[in-house]
C-alpha cells in the first residue's frame, strides 16, 4: 500500500483525490484499501457526492452499507458490477430491514444438478395457469422428460449480506411455443438437460448471451430472513426458511440441505473437476443430436437468464439473472445425491421423478438480478411473451 495512503485518513485522501474535480473508479478502489468504518465512507459520499463517477459511487455505497466480509476473496470490482452499479436507493422489507435496492452476488460456491423428470404432467401442474409449460426432451424410447435443475449454494458476499440458498427450477417456455421450441431430442449420453442453458441468442452489439428458455423458480430455501423477505416481496419467489451447510472433506464437498422444519431435503457429495473443458465433448454431442447450435463463448461473456416465479397461484413475476461465469460440468455419479422424502421439497422432486444426470460446480459464483420492481410490494404483472429478435445468431438450427 502506498505510504501516503497508509498515513492519511480516509477523508484526507478523498480530499486529495477530489482536487482535480472528480473521484473516479480507481480512486474509489484506492480509498477502500484504507482501513475504515462504514460511517467514514458515508461521510465521503455525503461530501463528494457530485464529484463521484457512477462506478465510484457504486463501490463506496456498497462498502458503506455492506462491508466486505473477512476472509472472502473480493470480487466486487469485476466488470459486471460496473455495468449494473449500486445506486444508493434502498428498500425496506415488511419486517423493517432496510437493504440496498439492487440484488447482487459477489462470491460463493454453487453446485447445480441438471436432469429430467419423468412425471411431466405433475411438473406441468406446478406451472399451471402461469403462461408457461416445462421444456421437455424426448428420449430414444419416445417418452418425454421435463427439464429440471436443483441448485445449492453458499453465498459468502452479497448485497443482502452472506446467506445460503437452495433452488428448485424448471426450464420453461411459453404455453403457446411451437413444438420445435417446446421439446428436443435427447442424446443417450445424458448431457441433454444442460442444453436448456445454452440455447439462446447473442446480441452482436454487446456480446451478451440471452437464454431462450426461462428459469421457473418453483421453491427456494434461504438461511436468512432478509433474503426470504426480499425474494417474496420483490421477486415473487416462493422463498422459505432453510439451512444449507457446506463441509469440506479433503477434496470432497458435501452440501446438506434442510427446510425450515429441520427436515432433510437433500445431501450432495462431489469432488469437483478441475478441468472446465472436460465435459464439452458430451455437450457438443448432445447439441448435435438435438439440432441445437452450440459453441463456447469467450471468457467474460455476460449470460442473461430470464426468470419467472409466483407464490402459490399468485401473480407471475419476471426478472433476469445475469452472470459472467459458467459451471464446470461433470457426470453425476450414482452416490452424488440423495433426496429425502421426509421434507416437502425432497418429496416434490421424488414425485416428479427427478433423475440428475449432470453436475455443474461454480467455485466463485457471482451475478446481478435486474428487472425487479423498486416499489415496496410486488406488482401483478402479465406474462410477457417476446417476439424473436431480428439479431438472433445463436439459435437451434432445427428441432
Amino acid at each position: 500500500m502506498p505510504l501516503a495512503i497508509r498515513n492519511n485518513s480516509l477523508m484526507q485522501e478523498a480530499i486529495r483525490l477530489a482536487a482535480d474535480g472528480e473521484i473516479g473508479n480507481s480512486d474509489a478502489i484506492a480509498l477502500l484499501q484504507i482501513p475504515h468504518r462504514p460511517e467514514e465512507i458515508k461521510e465521503v459520499l455525503s461530501r463528494f457526492g457530485k464529484q463521484l463517477t457512477r462506478e465510484a459511487r457504486s463501490k463506496l455505497t456498497l462498502a458503506a452499507f455492506v462491508p466486505l466480509p473477512e476472509d472472502v476473496d473480493n470480487q466486487r470490482y469485476e466488470p459486471i458490477f460496473d455495468r449494473y452499479p449500486i445506486t444508493g436507493k434502498t428498500y425496506t422489507t415488511a419486517t423493517g430491514t432496510t437493504v440496498l435496492n439492487e440484488v447482487q452476488y459477489y462470491n460463493g460456491q454453487m453446485v447445480q444438478l441438471y436432469g429430467g423428470c419423468s412425471n411431466v404432467a405433475l411438473v406441468s401442474k406446478t406451472l399451471g395457469g402461469s403462461g408457461y409449460k416445462p421444456l421437455t426432451m424426448t428420449q430414444a424410447d419416445g417418452h418425454e422428460d421435463a427439464i429440471v435443475q436443483f441448485w445449492s449454494h453458499q453465498l459468502t458476499d452479497t448485497s443482502l449480506r452472506p446467506y445460503n440458498a437452495m433452488f428448485i427450477i424448471v426450464a420453461a417456455v411459453p404455453d403457446d411455443a411451437p413444438a420445435r421450441e417446446s421439446s428436443f431430442k435427447a442424446d443417450a449420453n445424458g448431457a441433454s438437460s444442460v442444453l436448456s442453458m445454452f440455447d439462446g441468442c447473442i446480441d452482436p452489439a454487446t456480446g451478451a448471451y440471452e437464454n431462450r428458455a426461462r428459469l421457473w423458480y418453483v421453491r427456494l430455501l434461504d438461511s436468512t430472513q432478509v433474503a426470504i423477505d426480499v425474494g417474496r416481496e420483490r421477486m415473487g419467489t416462493d422463498k422459505r426458511p432453510g439451512t444449507i451447510e457446506l463441509a469440506h472433506e479433503g477434496d470432497r464437498l458435501r452440501f446438506s440441505i434442510k427446510n425450515g422444519d429441520r427436515r432433510a431435503v437433500a445431501t450432495i457429495k462431489l469432488i469437483p473437476t478441475g478441468d472446465p473443458a472436460a465435459f464439452l465433448p458430451e455437450l457438443a454431442q448432445a447439441a448435435a443430436t438435438a439440432g441445437i447450435a452450440f459453441r463456447t463463448l469467450p471468457p467474460g461473456t455476460e449470460y442473461v437468464y430470464p426468470g419467472v416465479a409466483r407464490i402459490g397461484m399468485g401473480p407471475v413475476a419476471t426478472w433476469q439473472w445475469r452472470t459472467d461465469v459458467v459451471p464446470r460440468f461433470q457426470s453425476v455419479r450414482p452416490d452424488t445425491v440423495v433426496f429425502d422424502p421426509s421434507s416437502e421439497e425432497g418429496r416434490m422432486l421424488i414425485d416428479w421423478g427427478f433423475r440428475p444426470a449432470v453436475l455443474g460446480y461454480i467455485p466463485n459464483v457471482r451475478g446481478v438480478v435486474t428487472g425487479v420492481p423498486e416499489d415496496a410490494a410486488p406488482r401483478p404483472r402479465r406474462v410477457r411473451i417476446e417476439a424473436p429478435r431480428a439479431t438472433v445468431l445463436f439459435r437451434p438450427a432445427h428441432r
